[in-house]
């Protein structure tokens, strides 16, 4: 792995698309997770990506005095819950070498290269993420946190969560068994590539 890829501490995942890329507001999908950190954890790379994101853009300011820099972040805050969200586009086209397809490393605990399960929210997980500078015309500058690994500590699948509701003693036991039949149609259509765009 390039020693550009910072791995973070081990934190809790919300809303993980690692298997399959994010496809609802991007046609070539992007792959993202909110990583959940401790405060202390948070507040380290948040540092050091914020020196990270001010050594960069002195340099860039030596050709070109004029940039300005974005304000955007992928790190947050809100009621005591700490975060950052790295992405990565899953298909980029690229004026030079066209078409680029990116997928995520998946490592497990004991740092194997493994295919990438279903990660579901609640999974706790350490990420390789790398930070890359961008300019647009005419002179904004900001850097990216982008998505390059990941290690599953504690998987939790999406789907294998158990009913929300336990048994109650005497109450209604009648009634048709639920099918997942429309659920594994569209998670097979899904698998085979049939995506909306």
């Amino acid at each position: 792995m390039s020693n550009k890829i910072w791995a973070t501490a081990t934190g809790e995942a919300h809303y993980p698309h690692l298997q399959t890329p994010d496809y609802a507001f991007q046609a070539g999908g992007v792959y993202q997770v909110k990583l959940v950190l401790p405060e202390a954890d948070w507040k380290d790379l948040k540092d050091r990506f914020e020196a990270h994101v001010e050594s960069e853009y002195n340099k860039a300011k030596l050709s070109n005095p004029e940039l300005q820099l974005s304000t955007s972040t992928p790190f947050s805050e809100k009621d005591g819950e700490f975060s950052v969200t790295p992405r990565q586009d899953h298909k980029k086209q690229s004026r030079t070498v066209g078409l680029i397809v990116f997928n995520i490393d998946c490592y497990n605990a004991e740092g194997k290269l493994i295919k990438m399960p279903n990660v579901g929210a609640g999974s706790k997980l350490r990420l390789g993420v790398e930070p890359r500078a961008w300019t647009t015309p005419p002179n904004k500058f900001g850097v990216k946190l982008h998505l390059r690994a990941v290690q599953i500590i504690d998987l939790v699948e999406k789907g294998a969560s158990s009913t929300l509701f336990g048994a109650v003693e005497g109450g209604f036991s009648g009634g048709e068994d639920f099918s997942n039949e429309l659920h594994d149609e569209e998670t097979s259509s899904q698998k085979d590539g049939d995506f909306s765009f």
